[in-house]
Protein backbone atom coordinates (compact mmCIF):
# COMPACT_ATOMS: atom_id res chain seq x y z
CA UNK A 1 0.00 0.00 0.00
CA UNK A 2 1.92 3.02 -1.25
CA UNK A 3 2.25 5.94 1.57
CA UNK A 4 -0.81 8.35 1.96
CA UNK A 5 -0.19 11.79 0.68
CA UNK A 6 -0.37 15.10 3.09
CA UNK A 7 -3.47 16.02 1.72
CA UNK A 8 -5.13 12.26 1.77
CA UNK A 9 -4.28 12.20 5.49
CA UNK A 10 -5.99 15.66 6.32
CA UNK A 11 -9.68 14.04 4.07
CA UNK A 12 -9.18 11.33 6.51
CA UNK A 13 -8.78 12.78 9.91
CA UNK A 14 -11.23 15.72 8.62
CA UNK A 15 -14.28 12.76 8.13
CA UNK A 16 -12.76 10.75 11.26
CA UNK A 17 -13.48 13.91 13.46
CA UNK A 18 -16.42 15.17 11.49
CA UNK A 19 -18.58 14.99 14.83
CA UNK A 20 -16.33 16.13 17.18
CA UNK A 21 -17.02 19.59 19.52
CA UNK A 22 -14.43 21.31 20.87
CA UNK A 23 -15.58 22.20 24.56
CA UNK A 24 -13.11 23.86 26.86
CA UNK A 25 -15.25 23.50 29.70
CA UNK A 26 -12.69 22.79 32.59
CA UNK A 27 -13.37 18.80 33.79
CA UNK A 28 -13.18 17.09 37.38
CA UNK A 29 -9.81 16.30 36.27
CA UNK A 30 -8.73 20.00 36.09
CA UNK A 31 -10.13 20.87 39.40
CA UNK A 32 -8.67 17.90 41.36
CA UNK A 33 -5.47 16.74 39.68
CA UNK A 34 -4.36 14.07 42.42
CA UNK A 35 -7.35 12.71 42.20
CA UNK A 36 -7.27 12.57 38.63
CA UNK A 37 -3.58 11.40 38.94
CA UNK A 38 -5.20 8.56 40.81
CA UNK A 39 -8.01 7.48 38.86
CA UNK A 40 -5.39 7.21 35.71
CA UNK A 41 -3.58 5.02 37.78
CA UNK A 42 -6.40 2.70 37.83
CA UNK A 43 -7.33 3.60 34.45
CA UNK A 44 -4.14 3.52 32.49
CA UNK A 45 -4.59 6.26 30.83
CA UNK A 46 -1.83 8.34 29.61
CA UNK A 47 -2.15 11.58 30.55
CA UNK A 48 0.61 14.60 30.09
CA UNK A 49 -1.14 16.57 33.03
CA UNK A 50 0.32 13.72 34.94
CA UNK A 51 3.94 13.68 33.77
CA UNK A 52 4.86 16.56 31.87
CA UNK A 53 7.44 18.93 34.08
CA UNK A 54 7.46 22.24 33.18
CA UNK A 55 10.53 24.00 34.53
CA UNK A 56 9.82 27.78 35.74
CA UNK A 57 9.29 29.82 32.58
CA UNK A 58 8.69 27.63 30.00
CA UNK A 59 7.29 27.22 26.57
CA UNK A 60 5.50 24.65 25.93
CA UNK A 61 3.78 23.15 22.35
CA UNK A 62 1.03 20.35 22.52
CA UNK A 63 1.68 19.09 18.83
CA UNK A 64 -1.49 17.83 17.49
CA UNK A 65 -3.35 19.56 20.27
CA UNK A 66 -6.77 18.22 18.80
CA UNK A 67 -9.74 19.77 20.66
CA UNK A 68 -7.04 21.21 22.78
CA UNK A 69 -8.09 19.98 26.46
CA UNK A 70 -4.66 19.32 27.65
CA UNK A 71 -3.42 22.76 25.95
CA UNK A 72 -6.21 24.50 27.82
CA UNK A 73 -5.81 23.01 31.15
CA UNK A 74 -1.49 24.12 30.93
CA UNK A 75 -2.72 27.95 29.69
CA UNK A 76 -5.74 28.13 32.79
CA UNK A 77 -2.28 27.47 34.95
CA UNK A 78 -0.82 30.58 33.31
CA UNK A 79 1.49 28.71 31.39
CA UNK A 80 3.17 29.81 27.86
CA UNK A 81 1.74 27.27 25.91
CA UNK A 82 1.29 26.81 21.92
CA UNK A 83 -0.57 24.30 19.84
CA UNK A 84 0.06 22.91 16.51
CA UNK A 85 -2.96 21.07 14.75
CA UNK A 86 -3.90 19.72 11.00
CA UNK A 87 -8.24 20.22 11.35
CA UNK A 88 -8.77 23.71 10.68
CA UNK A 89 -11.87 24.29 12.36
CA UNK A 90 -9.92 22.54 15.43
CA UNK A 91 -7.80 25.64 15.35
CA UNK A 92 -9.92 28.47 14.63
CA UNK A 93 -11.77 27.33 17.80
CA UNK A 94 -9.13 27.00 19.86
CA UNK A 95 -7.92 31.00 18.54
CA UNK A 96 -11.97 32.14 19.49
CA UNK A 97 -11.09 30.96 22.67
CA UNK A 98 -7.90 32.87 22.92
CA UNK A 99 -5.63 29.41 22.46
CA UNK A 100 -2.21 30.19 20.85
CA UNK A 101 -2.65 27.38 18.09
CA UNK A 102 -0.87 27.00 14.56
CA UNK A 103 -2.11 25.42 11.38
CA UNK A 104 -0.25 22.22 10.12
CA UNK A 105 -0.24 22.28 6.11
CA UNK A 106 2.71 20.47 5.82
CA UNK A 107 4.22 17.43 7.82
CA UNK A 108 7.57 17.79 7.24
CA UNK A 109 7.15 21.54 9.02
CA UNK A 110 6.82 22.49 12.42
CA UNK A 111 5.09 26.17 11.91
CA UNK A 112 7.61 27.49 14.51
CA UNK A 113 11.13 29.43 14.55
CA UNK A 114 14.09 27.62 16.00
CA UNK A 115 14.61 27.23 19.30
CA UNK A 116 11.44 28.31 20.26
CA UNK A 117 10.10 25.87 23.47
CA UNK A 118 11.60 23.95 26.04
CA UNK A 119 9.09 21.23 26.30
CA UNK A 120 7.07 19.58 23.43
CA UNK A 121 4.77 16.38 23.63
CA UNK A 122 3.45 14.60 21.04
CA UNK A 123 0.34 12.12 22.15
CA UNK A 124 -0.71 9.45 20.51
CA UNK A 125 1.06 11.51 17.13
CA UNK A 126 4.90 9.97 15.95
CA UNK A 127 2.69 7.05 14.60
CA UNK A 128 0.57 9.32 12.04
CA UNK A 129 3.91 11.21 10.32
CA UNK A 130 4.92 9.87 7.23
CA UNK A 131 8.88 10.87 7.53
CA UNK A 132 9.47 10.57 11.17
CA UNK A 133 13.50 10.80 10.29
CA UNK A 134 12.32 14.43 9.08
CA UNK A 135 10.24 14.92 12.15
CA UNK A 136 12.95 14.02 14.45
CA UNK A 137 14.88 16.83 12.67
CA UNK A 138 11.97 19.56 13.17
CA UNK A 139 11.64 18.85 16.86
CA UNK A 140 15.77 19.66 17.51
CA UNK A 141 15.04 22.74 15.38
CA UNK A 142 12.03 24.00 17.41
CA UNK A 143 13.20 23.02 20.85
CA UNK A 144 15.90 24.76 22.67
CA UNK A 145 19.25 23.41 24.22
CA UNK A 146 18.84 21.03 26.65
CA UNK A 147 14.89 20.99 25.93
CA UNK A 148 12.32 18.29 27.05
CA UNK A 149 10.53 16.31 24.73
CA UNK A 150 7.74 13.36 25.33
CA UNK A 151 6.46 10.97 22.49
CA UNK A 152 3.42 8.78 23.47
CA UNK A 153 1.94 6.01 21.07
CA UNK A 154 1.10 2.03 20.55
CA UNK A 155 3.76 -0.11 21.73
CA UNK A 156 4.08 -3.20 19.36
CA UNK A 157 6.12 -4.96 21.26
CA UNK A 158 2.83 -4.90 23.68
CA UNK A 159 1.58 -8.15 25.17
CA UNK A 160 -1.86 -7.43 23.94
CA UNK A 161 -0.50 -7.34 20.26
CA UNK A 162 0.29 -10.77 20.42
CA UNK A 163 -3.23 -11.47 21.66
CA UNK A 164 -5.74 -9.52 20.05
CA UNK A 165 -3.31 -9.83 16.73
CA UNK A 166 -5.09 -8.54 13.74
CA UNK A 167 -8.11 -7.31 16.60
CA UNK A 168 -5.05 -4.90 17.71
CA UNK A 169 -6.73 -1.85 16.58
CA UNK A 170 -6.12 0.53 19.14
CA UNK A 171 -2.04 -0.03 17.80
CA UNK A 172 -2.72 -0.88 13.78
CA UNK A 173 -5.08 1.99 13.33
CA UNK A 174 -5.49 1.72 9.33
CA UNK A 175 -4.78 3.90 7.48
CA UNK A 176 -4.32 6.57 10.28
CA UNK A 177 -1.18 4.50 11.83
CA UNK A 178 1.72 4.71 9.41
CA UNK A 179 4.59 3.34 11.52
CA UNK A 180 5.10 0.51 14.83
CA UNK A 181 7.93 1.39 17.38
CA UNK A 182 9.22 -0.56 20.31
CA UNK A 183 11.08 1.01 23.19
CA UNK A 184 13.99 -0.30 21.14
CA UNK A 185 13.11 1.08 17.54
CA UNK A 186 12.14 4.56 19.18
CA UNK A 187 15.40 4.73 21.33
CA UNK A 188 17.56 4.33 18.38
CA UNK A 189 15.70 6.93 16.23
CA UNK A 190 16.01 9.41 19.19
CA UNK A 191 19.61 8.85 19.59
CA UNK A 192 20.42 8.93 15.76
CA UNK A 193 18.61 12.70 16.28
CA UNK A 194 21.17 13.87 19.45
CA UNK A 195 18.35 12.73 22.19
CA UNK A 196 19.43 11.65 25.35
CA UNK A 197 16.75 8.93 26.92
CA UNK A 198 15.07 9.92 30.30
CA UNK A 199 13.20 7.41 30.85
CA UNK A 200 10.15 5.54 29.34
CA UNK A 201 7.22 3.05 30.43
CA UNK A 202 4.14 1.81 29.22
CA UNK A 203 0.50 1.16 30.16
CA UNK A 204 -2.56 0.46 28.64
CA UNK A 205 -5.55 2.22 28.37
CA UNK A 206 -8.73 0.44 29.43
CA UNK A 207 -10.51 2.58 26.82
CA UNK A 208 -7.64 0.76 24.22
CA UNK A 209 -8.47 -2.55 25.60
CA UNK A 210 -11.85 -2.25 25.71
CA UNK A 211 -11.70 -0.78 21.74
CA UNK A 212 -9.52 -4.32 20.84
CA UNK A 213 -11.96 -6.33 23.16
CA UNK A 214 -15.09 -4.66 20.85
CA UNK A 215 -13.39 -5.89 17.29
CA UNK A 216 -13.49 -9.27 18.59
CA UNK A 217 -16.86 -9.67 19.14
CA UNK A 218 -18.15 -7.37 16.45
CA UNK A 219 -15.49 -7.69 13.40
CA UNK A 220 -17.92 -6.18 10.70
CA UNK A 221 -18.40 -3.16 12.70
CA UNK A 222 -16.04 -0.21 11.22
CA UNK A 223 -17.26 2.59 13.44
CA UNK A 224 -16.51 0.47 16.96
CA UNK A 225 -15.42 3.80 18.72
CA UNK A 226 -18.97 5.75 17.75
CA UNK A 227 -21.13 2.73 18.81
CA UNK A 228 -22.43 2.21 22.51
CA UNK A 229 -22.23 -1.99 23.14
CA UNK A 230 -21.77 -3.67 26.46
CA UNK A 231 -18.20 -3.44 26.97
CA UNK A 232 -19.09 0.01 27.50
CA UNK A 233 -21.36 -0.02 30.31
CA UNK A 234 -19.53 1.41 33.64
CA UNK A 235 -20.01 -1.81 35.28
CA UNK A 236 -17.88 -3.72 33.01
CA UNK A 237 -15.36 -0.59 32.56
CA UNK A 238 -14.68 -0.56 36.14
CA UNK A 239 -14.17 -4.75 36.03
CA UNK A 240 -11.47 -4.73 33.10
CA UNK A 241 -9.67 -1.73 35.14
CA UNK A 242 -9.16 -3.61 37.49
CA UNK A 243 -8.41 -7.03 35.71
CA UNK A 244 -5.78 -5.19 33.41
CA UNK A 245 -4.11 -3.99 36.72
CA UNK A 246 -3.75 -7.36 38.04
CA UNK A 247 -2.86 -9.47 34.85
CA UNK A 248 -0.51 -6.90 33.86
CA UNK A 249 1.63 -7.16 36.56
CA UNK A 250 4.58 -9.74 35.35
CA UNK A 251 4.47 -7.86 31.87
CA UNK A 252 6.84 -4.73 31.20
CA UNK A 253 5.80 -4.07 27.28
CA UNK A 254 1.75 -2.50 27.40
CA UNK A 255 0.04 -0.72 25.24
CA UNK A 256 0.71 2.73 25.14
CA UNK A 257 4.78 3.40 25.26
CA UNK A 258 5.82 6.94 26.37
CA UNK A 259 9.62 7.90 26.39
CA UNK A 260 10.93 11.02 27.53
CA UNK A 261 13.75 12.69 25.59
CA UNK A 262 16.25 15.52 26.30
CA UNK A 263 18.16 16.98 23.62
CA UNK A 264 21.54 17.47 23.62
CA UNK A 265 22.98 20.88 23.93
Amino acid sequence: MPMPTDEQLATYYAAYSKDEKVDLTPRMGAHYPKLRKLYHQFSGDIDPRDFVEVPSEARILDYGCGRAGYLSYFHDRGITISGAEIAGYLVDACRTNGLDVHKVDDFSHIPFKDETFNVVYLMQVFEHLRDPNLFMKELVRILKGDGTLYLALPNADSIWRRVFGKNWVSGWFTPFHLFHYTRHTLAKLAEKHGFDIIESWSSTPEGWFRLNLKACLYSKDNELERHFTWPDSLPVRFLLMLLLRIVELPFRERDCLVMKLRKRR
